[in-house]
């Protein structure tokens, strides 16, 4: 959302505290040495004041203009399960069959992810573990999956 002149977040908090009389505009302001040529100066401007800024300028070029975003909340679920068991399919299932066939990969995609994401490594899957997954494999998930265990590591030679 930045406009021509526009710079970090601390950056603007430190001018927005400026404009209202709380700190000073030091390093409120920015040039573009840092990859930008021409050494412009930017500023971040608020959502708001992009829109009406985006708008101006495309009503003088005679193009559309933009709108200020309102929800940019993708999934109304907060938790993986409830995302992979609930949210709708792409297209609606001619059968029966389809739909069981469908929620069948999605619990085996769950499984799949939650071994790889388990935040203690000792129980997190190694590659070799998961490409076994019937996930990867495209056979029939049953509702659980047990790992083979993970191969000993190889002994360092000593140098």
């Amino acid at each position: 959302l930045a406009q021509p002149r526009a710079l970090t977040a601390a950056a603007a908090a430190a001018l927005s505290a400026a404009s209202a009389g709380i700190g000073s505009t030091d390093g409120a302001r920015g040039s573009g040495e840092g990859g930008c040529e021409g050494g412009e100066e930017w500023l971040l401007l608020p959502e708001a004041e992009y829109v009406v800024a985006k708008n101006r300028e495309a009503a003088a070029k005679n193009e559309k203009g933009v709108k200020l975003c309102r929800n940019k909340q993708y999934f109304r679920y907060k938790l993986l399960p409830d995302l992979l068991s609930r949210h709708p399919p792409r297209k609606a299932h001619a059968t029966a069959e389809e739909a069981e066939a469908e929620a069948e990969r999605r619990r085996a995609m769950l499984s799949f992810i939650s071994g790889l994401l388990q935040y203690d490594p000792a129980q997190r899957w190694t590659p070799r573990q998961a490409i076994q997954h019937p996930f990867i494999t495209g056979s029939k998930y049953t509702g659980r999956f047990a790992v083979a265990p993970a191969a000993p590591a190889a002994p360092a030679e000593p140098a």
